[in-house]
């Protein structure tokens, strides 16, 4: 994909979507979310790195592993910019997105660690952004493990994928909560 956008105009892109005035410019309207659907589709390479990258890790330590994968959809990218107002649209880390789902916490535990020994989850203090939300479980119950890695896009821009590693229960429990 051809960069056709600079990070300020992905961020200014993000500011003008959350401007109520915005739908009264159909033309306005259309060149923000333009922006955004380059923005989102510019994580379709980096998305399918990390998946194989999960892919292989995980099936090695369980043969049962299910995956999945999915680019976040433009309404609701929205929808968190406007939950989250110090979140800009470049810094999403969520955009796109990918999980496991293993027969057991042992299992998950075995990922996770050959995960977090990838270079794509260090940042430039060699520190990883994750949350374990097995130990630490949000409020709502759910349980989960999230690790945020860092992968090229075709221009060689890194762009932010979020991996997730959960067990079939906790998968279950999740499914049961979103509904």
């Amino acid at each position: 994909m051809e960069k056709m956008y600079s990070g300020k105009e992905v961020i200014k892109a993000g500011e003008r979507l959350l401007d109520d005035d915005l739908i009264k410019s159909k033309e306005e309207y259309s060149a923000a979310m333009d922006v955004l659907s380059y923005w989102r589709f510019s994580h379709e390479k980096p998305l399918d790195i990390a998946f194989q990258m999960l892919q292989e890790i995980a099936i090695e330590k369980d043969r049962s592993a299910i995956f999945a994968k999915r680019l976040k959809r433009s309404a609701s990218i929205v929808s968190k910019l406007r939950r989250f107002s110090q979140m800009k649209l470049k810094n999403m880390q969520d955009i796109g997105g990918c999980r496991a789902i293993v027969t057991n916490e042992k299992k998950l535990r075995q990922i996770v660690r050959d995960l977090r020994k990838k270079a794509q989850f260090k940042n430039s203090l060699g520190k990883i952004r994750s949350k374990d939300y097995i130990n630490n479980p949000k409020e709502d119950g759910y349980r989960g493990y999230h690790l945020i890695g860092q992968f090229c896009d075709d221009s060689g821009d890194k762009k932010s994928i979020e991996i997730q590693v959960r067990t079939t229960l906790q998968h279950d429990w999740a499914t049961a909560l979103e509904i």
